[in-house]
């Protein structure tokens, strides 16, 4: 199941991270990007367009007029409009969200380092800018639902201004999981997550899918530790599954 990815390319920048994982015993996802693809084939720039109209349909043109172009949903919901106007575009963004998951492209290998990083013990939770519905059909389509339970930290339907690099949902799920922020280890691919992670507390490892990602992600965040690709990531995993492991997790 892992062997294309253990033989594969890939490497990783600053600490090795076999050590990052092996001094995590809980591990923090962002969704979109170190998970899947979310928007895939169902690209951002048309959700944008759903709320220009429904900004327009609000008798709103002038802010509709704002965002046509953009590629960002989440850029229109913390652009300061009025609560019952983030209201309605927040649950439209939660079902756009939801139909892009529908046909979101998996990372390749990141299936199977999730599960390995189970075996080894290690306690796992999504903390995300998207909507929790979206992310929570995305993982029970994929059968990674059991790996996630119910610990999906996503954006704050009420108050969208709390995303990353906001630490809000960091915080959230290390108060929820009972585990000290230095015990865990975020994993995402942009300069918000890394900044979030470091406004928390919690070590960040910096994932980046080719090289010009890397190159974006390290002058964005000045980000210490990385790695590009998911060989590495399966390398450590087999190391640590290798070596003694920690107590299980019972989760929450």
């Amino acid at each position: 199941m892992t062997s294309e990815y253990i033989e594969s390319g890939g490497r990783w920048w600053g600490t090795p991270p076999e050590v990052l994982l092996r001094d995590a015993s809980c591990l923090l996802w962002d969704f979109d990007g170190p998970l899947c693809r979310l928007f895939a084939h169902h690209p951002a720039r048309e959700v944008v367009v759903t709320l220009c109209d429904e900004l327009v349909g609000l008798g709103l043109p002038a802010e509709a007029a704002k965002w046509w172009g953009s590629h960002d949903p989440h850029r229109i919901l913390r652009s300061g409009l009025a609560r019952e106007v983030v209201a309605v575009l927040e649950d439209r963004t939660a079902e756009e969200e939801e139909e892009a998951a529908s046909t979101a492209e998996p990372t390749p290998g990141a299936d199977g380092f999730v599960r390995m990083m189970i075996e080894c013990g290690r306690l796992l939770a999504v903390t995300t800018n998207n909507a929790p519905r979206a992310v929570a059909a995305y993982l029970k389509a994929h059968d990674l639902d059991d790996c996630f339970g119910s610990r999906i930290f996503g954006r704050n339907a009420s108050d969208p201004h709390r995303m990353k690099p906001d630490p809000d949902c960091l915080l959230r799920a290390v108060e929820a999981l009972d585990v000290a922020p230095s015990e865990c280890l975020m994993i995402g691919d942009s300069a918000m997550d890394a900044k979030a992670a470091a406004a928390a507390g919690v070590p960040f490892l910096g994932y980046a899918r080719n090289e010009e990602r890397s190159r974006r992600l390290q002058e964005g965040a000045d980000v210490p530790y990385g790695v590009i690709g998911m060989g590495p990531l399966h390398r450590a995993a087999h190391e640590l599954l290798l070596g003694p492991r920690p107590p299980r997790h019972s989760g929450s």
